[in-house]
C-alpha cells in the first residue's frame, strides 16, 4: 500500500519533490536524520558525529564545536544541497546561505583553529582539576607557548595549506582562492584620475591568509599566554608550590622568597621564621604529627601565627590563590539551582548564605541541626513559633 501511494505521488510531483515532502512534513527531525543518513553513506564504518553548540565560555566546547564540523563538513555540504532542492523557501534561503560561506577561505580558517585549539585543549581539561598543583600549571603553561610557537612557520602553513585542499576535494569544495595575485586594472572611467584607495575587494590568496589570519592567530595566542602566566606571575606560583608539604622544595628560602618580595614581606624576617618553623614541624614530626597539605599546614600554624607573622600571611595568600577560575564558575552553577522560582523574592544575605551552605557540602553536613535551632530559638525570645 505504501510503494502504490509513493508511485502515485511521484508521478505527480517527482521523486524530489516527494523527499521534500516528507521532509517538510517532520521539520527538523528529518533534517538532522539526513544528516545521519549522510554520514553512514560517506563513511559506513565511522560513527555519526552530533553538532556541537558554541560555548562562548568554555574553551573545550569551542574545541568540540570546530573538531564536529570538521569531522563532518562533507556530510553538512551533501545535506545543504539536499535542502536547497526541497520545497520550503525558508529552509532553502538558509541552506544556500550557509553553501555559500564554507567554501575554501572558511576551510583554511577551520583548520587553523581546530589545530589551535587542540594544542590547548589538554591545557584547559588540567588546569579545571580542583587539586591542579600551581607550578605543575606553570610548567605546562610553558610547554603549551613552546608548542603553539612552533606553529609559526612556513612548514606549518604549508601542512595547514594541504590538508584544507585534500578537505574542499573531500567536502565538494571548488578551490577559489589565487595562487598568484592579479594586477589590478583602472576602469577606463577613471582613466586620468589618482586612485589612492582599492576599487574593489580582492578574494584573499594564499599569502593574504597567511598573513592577515594564520601568524595574527598565533601571535595573539602567544601574547595572552605570555601575559597571564609572565614572569613574575610564574616566580609567585613557585612561591606558593614552597609552601605545600607535597612538594620537593617545601620551605625553600630562594622559592619563597620572590613571592614574598611581591606582597612585600620583610626578607629579613621571613628568614628567621622559615628557620624556626623547620625546628617546629621537626619536633612535631617526633611527637608523631604529619602534614600533607597547606590546609593542614595552615592549621598546624594557627596557634602560631602571632609568632611567624609574615609566614602565616604568605600561607593564607597561597590558599587564595586559584589556578583557574573554575571554582567561580562552580560556584555560578551552584547558584543557578539556588535561585529557582520558589527562592525568586529572598534577599541577597539570605541567598548568599544559602550558597555558601550548598557550595560547602562537607562543612554544611557536620553541622549538628538541634544545635542551630537551639541558638535560633534563644536569640528569638519575640518568636510566635516555638521550636521544639
Amino acid at each position: 500500500m505504501a510503494d502504490m501511494i509513493r508511485k502515485e505521488i511521484s508521478d505527480e510531483v517527482g521523486e524530489a519533490e516527494y523527499f521534500a515532502v516528507l521532509v517538510d512534513e517532520s521539520k527538523d527531525i528529518m533534517v538532522h536524520d539526513l544528516f545521519m543518513k549522510k554520514q553512514k553513506e560517506l563513511e559506513p564504518t565511522a560513527q555519526c558525529v552530533e553538532l556541537k553548540k558554541l560555548s562562548d565560555t568554555r574553551w573545550a566546547c569551542q574545541y568540540n564545536a570546530i573538531w564536529a564540523v570538521k569531522k563532518t563538513l562533507p556530510a553538512i555540504l551533501a545535506t545543504l544541497r539536499d535542502i536547497i532542492g526541497l520545497s520550503n523557501p525558508h529552509r532553502r534561503t538558509e541552506a544556500r546561505a550557509l553553501s555559500a560561506i564554507m567554501d575554501e577561505t572558511f576551510v583554511v580558517h577551520l583548520i587553523i583553529f581546530e589545530d589551535v585549539f587542540r594544542t590547548t585543549k589538554f591545557m584547559s581539561d588540567q588546569l579545571q582539576s580542583a587539586t591542579f598543583d600551581l607550578e605543575a600549571a606553570d610548567d605546562l603553561a610553558q610547554s603549551v607557548t613552546t608548542a603553539i610557537s612552533e606553529k609559526r612557520t612556513e612548514d606549518k602553513w604549508r601542512e595547514i595549506r594541504n590538508e584544507a585542499e585534500s578537505l574542499c576535494v573531500n567536502a565538494g569544495i571548488a578551490p577559489q582562492m589565487q595562487r598568484e595575485r592579479r594586477r589590478a586594472q583602472t576602469s577606463r572611467h577613471l582613466e586620468g584620475f589618482v586612485v589612492e584607495a582599492p576599487l574593489e575587494r580582492a578574494r584573499l590568496d594564499t599569502d593574504d591568509l597567511r598573513t592577515h589570519s594564520f601568524y595574527p592567530v598565533i601571535d595573539r595566542l602567544l601574547m595572552e599566554m605570555k601575559r597571564r602566566f609572565s614572569t613574575e606571575t610564574n616566580e609567585v606560583l613557585r612561591g606558593v608550590s614552597a609552601l605545600s608539604p607535597k612538594h620537593t622544595s617545601f620551605l625553600d628560602k630562594k622559592m619563597i622568597l620572590p613571592m614574598a618580595r611581591h606582597y612585600r614581606i620583610s626578607e629579613e624576617n621571613l628568614s628567621a621564621e622559615l628557620y624556626q618553623v623547620r625546628r617546629l614541624l621537626q619536633r612535631k614530626e617526633e611527637q608523631g604529627h604529619t602534614i600533607t597539605s597547606t590546609k593542614e599546614f595552615l592549621s598546624l600554624m594557627r596557634p602560631y601565627r602571632d609568632a611567624f607573622i609574615d609566614l602565616y600571611k604568605l600561607i593564607c595568600i597561597s590558599l587564595t590563590l586559584p589556578v583557574t577560575s573554575v571554582s567561580c564558575e562552580r560556584s555560578f552553577s551552584c547558584l543557578r539551582r539556588l535561585k529557582n522560582y520558589l527562592r525568586n523574592t529572598s534577599g541577597d544575605s539570605r541567598t548568599s548564605n544559602l550558597a555558601l551552605l550548598a557550595i560547602n557540602t562537607v562543612r554544611t553536613r557536620a553541622l549538628d541541626s538541634d544545635k542551630i535551632i537551639d541558638a535560633f530559638a534563644l536569640n528569638h525570645n519575640n518568636r510566635r513559633i516555638v521550636l521544639l
